[in-house]
């Protein structure tokens, strides 16, 4: 039995044992597949990623390919062009391996605005300066740095019509230097042409950039000057008070130490304190106007972030005070016109004036006017201010209408007795066929009298009373004759420029006028009236090209009486800061630069002449003048996608691309663009998917 029971247990444990086998090979086993199945998806997955890298090399080998091609192409996207020659995919057959490679170009909508057609209907200067003028014994661009080895930088192309004449120190720039005339003194650029006379050279051409005015802005009165440390506000507008412009910049003035904003819009200053055609109802000096105190703001004011505020603060700091054109494609600022012989001088004051962005046309902040002269208005002999209503006869009762036409038919008072009386006879109207706008110039007022008497005598009294609508009434006297002709008188009423009548032509208030004539007799006889006509010479604002000392010539680095600089700052204590191009191409600009943080002139300067000094105390290292290329929309920016294709292709351009990037061309001249010297900037680069 108990052998049974032992055999039993025996039988029992060798099943268990059993079970537990097939566990373990059964366990073993998974295990094995699993690992198995792992190795194989590892195997296959290292090679997927070892044929995404390969894609990725190729993609990025065929993106750099066709940014090579463009490099070295003059592609700038103007009619009939495409990216690649004759079309815009580049086929790369055969790229690696067996492989292929295509990428497609498609140019940026948004960023398509420097086309430049022609280098005037462009939205960059061709060069970073330019001179235009061709006057013996007058330096087209003069540079005189406080060392040797001091080195003026640019960003950009120099041209000069004339000569070039480095005085001491360097003249250093990432382009090109061309001169009709010499070039004396060192010069570092990519390629120096000096004295190529006449040859042609598109860059050298003016580009005849128009301004903003087509007319003279509204007429602007200074604004308020009462209190030390403020934000005095200016309205776009006309400007011809130079000496009360420079009186509120002065560090005695009441206003002092404040931010002078000039709105975003457009300036024209045509001072009027002496010259030609001067007013004299205006402080008498000169048309310069000097910025000896505070800080001058042109434009959209920012803060130190850039970012837009409502205005700007009392003393801002500068440069950035501004919105400028280069960094904001949205950016409004202002332009100043100057006309006549007006001048700019940054003395010790500080200043920053932003252009506006444009697509098709450069952001000129400081535009010399160059054509337009006064045209005086004449109301004279037949076309004088004639009355229209008769408002008391008086005692001229016969044909008192007849005083509006000088026709040799007069009104008459007959007096009958020897007694001491005085007739009167009072007209209105006068008033001038067109409305004279506010800041004209009175500069000739005639009262033409025709009148007579049949029994005259040198005792008459005669006299004129006028009482301009709105303005304070005075009288002249006219000449008495013993004789019995009729006598023809041509009375001054100007007074000085100075007077009633003045007052109302510079305002634009001169409406028409009442004239009383009256004649104190002690005799018989008959007081004939044939004629009271006003006879006025209007100088209405307009746009005057330079004049004067502007425009004369040779200038030699010293402004005076004879030839002066529309633009200068020659302080060691001025600011001076323009964000946009400046234009004046009948004109000089004299610079002294010395605290100056980064660049001063930005998008480039077209002047006659450039005169530049630079002090020991200017450390700006970077490029002075520029024309920068990369701002919005000064960039020619393209979209090119990469397609790999197993085969020797041509490459399908369908589907998702295995590379996507965002580059820009930029050029000297995008105009004409050189091969091989234009440079591309890879703006972004991203893997689709």
């Amino acid at each position: 039995m108990k052998d049974r029971i032992a055999r039993a247990r025996a039988r029992g444990d060798e099943g268990a044992a059993l079970v537990l086998a097939l566990i373990v090979i059964t366990v073993i086993a998974l295990s094995l597949s699993a690992l198995l199945t792992l190795s194989d998806t590892s195997v296959r997955t290292t090679v997927g990623l070892r044929d995404q890298v390969a894609d990725t090399y190729n993609a990025d080998g065929a993106m750099q390919a066709a940014i090579n091609n463009l490099r070295n192409s003059s592609y700038n996207h103007n009619t009939g062009q495409y990216c690649f020659g004759s079309s815009d995919t580049l086929q790369l057959p055969n790229f690696h391996g067996s492989d292929s490679a295509a990428v497609t170009c498609e140019a940026d909508p948004k960023k398509v605005l420097i086309q430049c057609p022609s280098l005037s209907n462009c939205n960059r200067p061709g060069n970073a300066i330019l001179t235009l003028g061709k006057v013996a014994g007058e330096d087209g661009l003069n540079i005189t740095q406080p060392s040797t080895g001091s080195a003026f930088r640019v960003h950009g192309n120099v041209f000069s019509n004339s000569n070039i004449n480095v005085v001491k120190g360097i003249l250093n720039t990432n382009a090109n230097v061309w001169a009709r005339g010499s070039c004396t003194g060192t010069i570092q650029s990519i390629g120096t042409a000096c004295t190529i006379g006449s040859a042609a050279n598109g860059l050298g051409d003016d580009p005849n950039y128009a301004s903003d005015a087509s007319a003279p802005p509204p007429h602007r009165d200074l604004p308020a000057c009462t209190t030390r440390g403020t934000v005095v506000t200016f309205e776009p507008g006309t400007y011809d008070d130079a000496v009360g412009l420079s009186a509120m910049m002065k560090s005695s003035s009441a206003c002092k130490d404040s931010t002078w904003w000039f709105k975003p819009g457009t300036y024209y200053f045509d001072f009027r304190n002496s010259g030609t055609n001067s007013n004299p109802l205006l402080p008498s000096g000169s048309n310069i106007w000097t910025i000896d105190n505070g800080t001058l703001i042109g434009g959209t004011p920012t803060n130190a972030a850039g970012t837009i505020i409502a205005k700007p603060p009392v003393m801002p700091a500068i440069p950035g005070a501004c919105d400028n054109p280069i960094n904001d494609a949205g950016a409004v600022g202002v332009q100043f016109v100057f006309g006549g012989d007006s001048q700019l001088v940054v003395n010790k004051g500080h200043a920053e004036i932003c252009g506006s962005y444009h697509t098709d046309r450069a952001p000129i902040a400081i535009y010399g006017q160059t054509t337009g002269a006064d045209t005086p208005t004449a109301w004279t002999g037949t076309n004088a201010l004639s009355m229209t209503t008769v408002d008391d006869p008086g005692a001229f009762t016969n044909n008192p209408g007849w005083i509006g036409l000088a026709d040799g038919k007069s009104a008459t008072w007959v007096k009958t007795s020897a007694s001491n009386e005085t007739g009167t006879v009072k007209v209105s109207g006068y008033t001038p066929p067109t409305a004279i706008p506010t800041g004209s110039v009175l500069t000739a007022a005639k009262l033409i009298v025709v009148h007579g008497n049949t029994a005259g005598s040198t005792q008459d009294i005669l006299s004129v009373r006028l009482e301009p609508t709105n303005g304070t009434p005075f009288s002249v006297t006219v000449p008495s004759y013993g004789d019995t002709a009729m006598h023809t008188e041509s009375i001054d009423v100007l007074q000085s420029g100075l007077g009633t009548l003045a007052q109302l032509v510079t305002s634009g208030n001169l409406s028409g006028t009442k004239l009383t004539y009256s004649a104190g007799v002690k005799h018989k006889g008959t007081e004939m009236l044939d004629t009271l006509r006003l006879e006025l010479t209007v100088v209405t604002p307009t746009l005057r090209g330079g004049s004067g000392c502007i425009t004369n010539t040779p200038y030699t680095g010293v402004g005076n009486a004879s030839t002066c600089a529309v633009v200068s700052a020659q302080s060691n204590d001025s600011l001076f800061y323009v964000q946009g191009t400046t234009y004046t191409p009948k004109a000089v600009l004299d610079i002294t630069l010395n605290n100056a943080e980064e660049q001063v002139f930005r998008f480039g300067v077209v002047s006659r002449s450039l005169w530049v000094k630079v002090t020991g105390s200017f450390t700006f290292g970077g490029p002075v003048i520029e024309v920068p290329d990369d701002s919005p929309g000064f960039v020619f920016s393209l979209y090119l996608s990469t397609y790999i294709c197993s085969g020797p292709g041509p490459c399908s351009t369908g589907g998702t691309p295995a590379l996507r990037s965002k580059v820009a061309l930029v050029d000297s001249n995008p105009m004409t663009p050189s091969p091989g010297h234009r440079q591309v900037t890879v703006l972004s680069w991203s893997r689709p998917g």
